[in-house]
Order: C-alpha cells, then sequence, then structure tokens
C-alpha cells in the first residue's frame, strides 16, 4: 500500500473532528454539498488511478537506466532508508513541484487539471482530498530534472507522497497565522491565499511545504486582514459532479478550438496563458467572471431526505473506495474496470442529486438496476451485502420520489 492510500483513514478521521468542531463551535465553514463534492473527487481520483499506467514511470525508469554510467561515475547513491537522502529527496521535489504548480496556473492546458483542485467555494479540509483524476497525465515532465541528480523513481515517489501528505493540513480556515512558520513553510494562512480568488491574491503561493519558493521568485502574498479570502475560481463550475469538475476547462477549450475560425488559434490556444479564449469563439459562447462584490456560493436547496440519502450513498462508496484500494490487485482487469465504472456512475449521479437535476430520478434507478446486474461478478460472499445495500437504496429512493410527489401536489379546500 502506497503512503497516500495508508494516509486516507487518518484524513478522514482529521476531517470528521474538523466537522465536529465546526458544528460544536458554529464555524460554518462546512456545507454538506460542498464537502461531498470534494470528497467524490478525491475518491475519484483515487479509483481512476487504478485503471491506467502512470506516464511518470513508464518515462523515468527508461531513463534512469540508461543513464546508470553517468550516476555511477558521478557517484549518485540515493538510499530510502537514509533519512538525509530522503530529506533532500523531497527538498528536491518541492522545487519542480514549485514550478509545475506554477506552470499549472499559468498555462491553459496545464491549468484544465489543476482547476479541479481549487473549485470548491468553500475552504476546510476535504478542500485537501479535491484533487484531479490526472487523465492528461502532463506533470511527469516537470520532475525530469531529478534525474540528473541521479533520484530513483521509488525515491520520488516517496518524496512526492509527503509532498502531499503535508498540504492536507495547510486547508483550513481556523488555524491563524504562525508567525516563525510564514517566512520558510507553507501554513493555512499563507495556503488560503493561494485558494483565493481576491485580485489581489491570485496566482501566489505556489510551494508546496516551502513558501521560501515563492519568497525567492517572486510569487509569495501575505493574507491580508483587510481582505478576506473568497474562495473558488472566478468561472465557478455551480456542479457537485466530480467527473463534470474535471472536464469543465477541458470542455471548454476544445469548444473554443472548434469554433474559432482562427486555424492558429485552434492549436496554440491550448497552450496560451490561462484563461485566453479566441475572440470570436468568446463573443460566440461567453463565460461570465463571478462578480466577487456580490459573490454567492452555489448552494441548491434540496430536502432533507435527498441530503441524507446522498450523504449515506457517500458513505457507501467510500467504504467500497476504501476496500478496492486494498484488494485491486487481486482483481482480474474486466472486473476492476466494471467497478470502477459503477463507482464513477454513482458518483456523477449523487453529486447531481446534491445539485437537484431533475434526470436523477431517472439515472438512480438505473443506478441500482446496474449494480443488481453486477452482483454475479462478485465473489459469492458479498453478495448477500450488495443484495442488502440494492433493497433498502431502492425502498429509500422510492419512499423519498413518493413522498417528493406529495409535496407538490396542492392541498384543495371545500
Amino acid at each position: 500500500m502506497d503512503l497516500i492510500t495508508f494516509a486516507i483513514p487518518f484524513f478522514l478521521i482529521a476531517v470528521l473532528t474538523e466537522l465536529a468542531l465546526d458544528r460544536w463551535k458554529g464555524w460554518g465553514v462546512y456545507r454538506l454539498n460542498d464537502a461531498l463534492g470534494n470528497l467524490s473527487t478525491g475518491i475519484l481520483s483515487r479509483t481512476l488511478g487504478l485503471t491506467y499506467k502512470s506516464l511518470f514511470l513508464i518515462i523515468y525508469l527508461p531513463l534512469f537506466q540508461l543513464l546508470q554510467p553517468y550516476y555511477q561515475a558521478v557517484g549518485f547513491n540515493w538510499s530510502l532508508n537514509n533519512g538525509w537522502h530522503l530529506l533532500l529527496a523531497v527538498l528536491a521535489y518541492d522545487f519542480c513541484y514549485y514550478w509545475k504548480h506554477r506552470l499549472c496556473h499559468e498555462v491553459n492546458v496545464f491549468w484544465a487539471e489543476h482547476l479541479v483542485h481549487h473549485q470548491s467555494e468553500d475552504y476546510n479540509l476535504t478542500t485537501a482530498l479535491r484533487q484531479s483524476s490526472g487523465g492528461l497525465q502532463l506533470d511527469w515532465v516537470f520532475y525530469l530534472p531529478l534525474l540528473l541528480i541521479g533520484l530513483p523513481a521509488e525515491m520520488v515517489i516517496a518524496a512526492g507522497a509527503i509532498d502531499l501528505i503535508y498540504q492536507f493540513w495547510v486547508h483550513t480556515q481556523k488555524i491563524p497565522k504562525i508567525r516563525w512558520m510564514e517566512w520558510l513553510l507553507i501554513t493555512p494562512s499563507n495556503h488560503r491565499v493561494h485558494h483565493a480568488q481576491n485580485q489581489v491574491y491570485v496566482d501566489k503561493n505556489y510551494g508546496g511545504i516551502l513558501i521560501l519558493w515563492d519568497r525567492l521568485f517572486g510569487t509569495y502574498q501575505e493574507e491580508l486582514e483587510q481582505e478576506p479570502c473568497i474562495y473558488g475560481v472566478r468561472k465557478p463550475l455551480n456542479t457537485f459532479d466530480p467527473l463534470a469538475a474535471n472536464l469543465q476547462h477541458l470542455k471548454r477549450m476544445a469548444q473554443d478550438a472548434w469554433y474559432t475560425k482562427n486555424w492558429w488559434d485552434k492549436f496554440t490556444l491550448w497552450f496560451r496563458p490561462t484563461g485566453y479564449r479566441p475572440a470570436d469563439a468568446e463573443a460566440a459562447m461567453p463565460v461570465p467572471s463571478t462578480d466577487l462584490a456580490h459573490f454567492q456560493r452555489f448552494d441548491p436547496q434540496i430536502r432533507r431526505g435527498l441530503r441524507f440519502y446522498a450523504f449515506a450513498q457517500h458513505l457507501c462508496y467510500s467504504t467500497a473506495t476504501l476496500a478496492l484500494l486494498w484488494y485491486y490487485q487481486s482483481l482480474a482487469s474486466g472486473a476492476l474496470l466494471t467497478i470502477v465504472a459503477l463507482l464513477v456512475f454513482s458518483l456523477v449521479i449523487n453529486g447531481r442529486i446534491l445539485d437537484n437535476h431533475p434526470l436523477t430520478k431517472y439515472l438512480e434507478p438505473l443506478r441500482l438496476a446496474l449494480y443488481a446486474g453486477g452482483l454475479t461478478l462478485l465473489n459469492a460472499q458479498f453478495v448477500p451485502i450488495l443484495a442488502i445495500y440494492i433493497t433498502i437504496s431502492a425502498l429509500a429512493w422510492g419512499w423519498l420520489a413518493i413522498s417528493g410527489k406529495e409535496d407538490t401536489v396542492a392541498v384543495v379546500c371545500d
């Protein structure tokens, strides 16, 4: 099990602790729909990651072998068992991460993938788990310089996991500035700046562990008391569907490339500065930016029963994901792809339930029917559990459908 998968239970315990404190103290930093949207995007990232090979490893490993004579001549001999080696590997990785992160904010095609992490209009520990599914696999290029110092792939992966795990704790509003840390490390305060869409905060504080890189390369911005952070992105997602979250900017760029009549723009808009759109495409399909002076979070109101249903389903999907991450290596590729596809479909529908989308009244019964059809793919020991789950879910959804119709019927009095 990799470090990040091992850390997931601890992440969830921390989220539940912050949530309990939020409810007890009345902070108001958690909304059910936004939190489930964040967690669903994290689940999508981990499950889809099981279905394809890492392009980083496909490219890095052969190059590492090719450079072995150079490493032997120089004397590079890194070891995961050496604490100092691991510390140096993390520092080198974090330097590369800074430039990757910065380019992700500055170039359209990189932003298409990284945007996912910034879409949440709340800021709490669930935001840390809101990760891109990485389908484009573009970030490997930023870590190739680590070949120059002979860093083995397993150390790059370990350093990357440490870098990502560190970043979890800084996604909170309830830890104030820590003066001695602000000069050297990423903290909750200077990372709140990074997630804010206020003009003064945009494209600042890119470091993963060290804020030192931002101070050195001119991208540091302190959190200002007179400028409260407004979280989210200028062109809001307005759905809790995790698949739509991953496709938001990619879809817009593809539409622009299709509609623009300028052939140069068709091929280059992907690599232009973030937000660039051909003039004719923008005129045909305007996408207004958020008015920060009158900012309102996306917060569709749904019935309490639907909220409880979506929450209960999410708990089931989370449990299934943890089991999948533990046992996926024992599954045949066809079974793995089927399970992942069903999970993705489920997460999409659950997000749309939170959106109050009308099509969910048809899609949720379809999902349960597909689950029933998938009973034959399971080991016999799991069939009763899934059968009970399908039955309870079907009864609950049926009751919600009936009670929903009753709510829409006008009462006529004689």
